[in-house]
């Protein structure tokens, strides 16, 4: 157990290093007046996840061996709640602050006084010293405090040749793309304690069945309290640093018998909290959900389940075999305008029953899009979509870099959100019109591989449409995405009239289309994804993903000033039937 002398530098006492601290976004104990004032006056700009005061640890001179193999000097200093790399008297600059909780295991060398801190999201770091053995215990130990004894930093014991393979420098880092970040996280986690971890999980939640005191009758609450023992993660169906989709089997089973209900193929998307706090989504998602429980459309995904851990959220939602719209457009290069025809009217109708309750969606793109086995459509993903009364509008930027992941899908933000003029339903109408172009033409109209230009371009750029299309087909395309849809001039589209849906449904692009079998189901899909027979097909998925293993990745819950995240009233059992 670390203690206070272990501050070998009495770093603690000096007021540069202080200063340093306080810049970092921390607060060292002052043991004057003004910290209390400190305190209050961040804790109202920041918000409650505004960290509670760093505690120093530990602090001694090492050696770091940078990318080159040299070594350099440095002065490792570790708080309660990350490692601090600093310059020999120079405490008043951080070179790099690694949040413990971000460290997924530490490699030491059998051969040399050498170890390195692996961080999968960022890079790693190569140390030397004669207390390395005594400093990743230090490191374990608040790695452990901090996940509240639930989970331990795996370390590896390998040679000096293999340890600086293992390390990852910051320009190999650079030239990572997602699914190598993750494949490398994979490799580096102690996968055979992740069994330990779900049996541990299992166990617990038999115990809150048993104590809820549940019947075989109280079928409603078993079903949900079973979801949580016994859902089997099968394959990773997407992934980024924050969220995390995968193919899941639930099994419904009764406490007082093990005899087994069904079997149904869900999908399970689990989203940190910690990432969702610092990035100030804790309303955006909470309105998901509320919005996912309530509709009932044939072509809008439903929420089947919502429940929660200390560091994670998770929705429930159907698992649709023929996967994203997008990974069939890469495939096509581009729909016939039959196919398009269908898809983009699924889509409206969605649309459309979302206005009819108030909502606008304001996320439309391919990606968003999932195919059921016959062809139909499912428009899923609600973390953008926002309840808005009547006219109301709405200034709220969406697809800013923190919330969105992919930066290239930023050409469908419609012009009167980069202006920040204010939207409504009609910004719907405009990304209906983009992604009918993108299916029709294979590319969005104002696509830039640099982001300000898209931008520009959105807002000023001619829009060109191949005359190769229908004259109804491109007719449409530009009734819903002509220029004057920026600021003020955007009443004048179609669609942003009174009668909505109507007023696209009514336009001769549709003609012969009848719109009531098409919300039925009754109209045959001109376009069908290869589906297999069987309920474990997943070919329709990008394989990048399907051959990483799926494991519900252990992290380390937020820390909170008050103890409430936000989340209180997010979990949710289905309607009793």
């Amino acid at each position: 157990m670390a203690t206070a002398s272990e501050d070998h530098l009495l770093l603690a006492k000096n007021t540069s290093c202080q200063k340093m601290l306080l810049k970092m976004g921390t607060f060292l104990h002052y043991n004057n007046k003004k910290r209390k004032q400190r305190q209050q006056l961040f804790s109202k700009m920041l918000g409650n996840n505004f960290p509670i005061p760093e505690k120093i640890i530990f602090s001694d001179n090492l050696i770091k061996i940078n990318k080159r193999g040299k070594e350099q000097e440095r002065v490792l200093l570790i708080t309660d709640k990350a490692v601090y790399n600093l310059k020999p008297k120079e405490y008043h600059k951080c070179q790099r602050r690694i949040d413990i909780d971000k460290i997924v295991s530490i490699s030491e060398a059998k051969d040399s006084d050498e170890f390195t801190v692996h961080v999968p999201e960022e890079y790693d770091y190569r140390y030397k010293t004669k207390s390395k053995h005594h400093i990743i215990e230090i490191i374990s130990e608040q790695f452990e405090l901090l996940s509240k004894n639930t989970a331990k930093l795996k370390v590896n014991s390998v040679t000096a040749m293999e340890l600086e393979k293992k390390t990852l420098t910051k320009d190999e880092a650079k030239l990572q793309t997602r699914e190598q970040r993750y494949q490398r996280y994979l490799d580096l986690i102690a996968a055979e304690n992740f069994d330990e971890e779900v049996a541990d999980a299992k166990e617990n939640c038999r115990k809150t069945v048993a104590m809820k005191g549940y019947d075989s009758v109280d079928q409603q609450k078993v079903q949900f309290f079973s979801f949580l023992c016994f859902h089997t993660f099968l394959l990773i169906l997407k992934h980024n640093n924050f969220f995390e989709m995968c193919k899941t089997v639930l099994i419904c089973e009764c406490e007082n018998s093990k005899e087994k209900r069904h079997q149904t193929s869900l999908r399970n998307e689990n989203i940190e909290k910690k990432y969702l706090i610092e990035k100030r989504q804790v309303d955006h998602t909470n309105e998901e959900r509320r919005i996912l429980m309530s509709l009932q459309h044939p072509f809008l995904m439903q929420l089947r389940y919502a429940f929660q851990t200390e560091s994670k959220l998770y929705f429930v939602l159907d698992f649709y075999k023929g996967g994203e719209l997008f990974f069939h457009l890469k495939k096509m290069k581009k729909f016939s305008e039959p196919q398009t025809r269908f898809l983009v009217a699924e889509v409206g109708c969605a649309l459309g029953h979302l206005h009819s309750l108030d909502i606008v969606y304001r996320d439309l793109k391919p990606e968003n899009i999932l195919l059921d086995s016959s062809g139909h459509i499912c428009l899923t993903d609600f973390g953008l979509a926002k309840e808005l009364g009547g006219d109301a509008v709405s200034t709220t930027f969406c697809g800013t870099p923190e919330y969105l992941d992919n930066i290239q899908q930023y050409n469908n933000t419609a012009p009167e959100v980069i202006s920040n003029a204010g939207h409504g339903k009609p910004v719907d109408w405009w990304t209906l019109g983009i992604l009918l172009y993108e299916l029709s033409v294979g590319m969005p109209p104002f696509y830039d591989q640099n982001v300000h230009k898209m931008y520009t371009k959105i807002q000023t750029a001619p829009l060109q449409v191949p005359t190769s299309l229908s004259d109804n087909c491109r007719d449409l395309i530009v009734q819903v995405i002509q220029l004057q849809s920026c600021c003020v001039c955007t009443l004048i589209l179609l669609g942003s009239g009174k009668d909505d849906f109507k007023e696209i449904q009514a336009h001769a692009f549709w003609e012969n289309l009848d719109w009531e079998k098409l919300l039925s189901k009754d109209v045959d899909p001109p376009y069908k994804p290869k589906i297999k027979s069987d309920d474990t097909d997943v070919t329709n998925f990008d394989p990048a993903f399907l051959r990483q293993k799926p494991l519900d990745s252990n992290v380390a819950p937020p820390v909170l000033s008050d103890g409430v995240d936000g989340f209180e009233d997010f979990s949710y059992p289905p309607p009793q039937r």
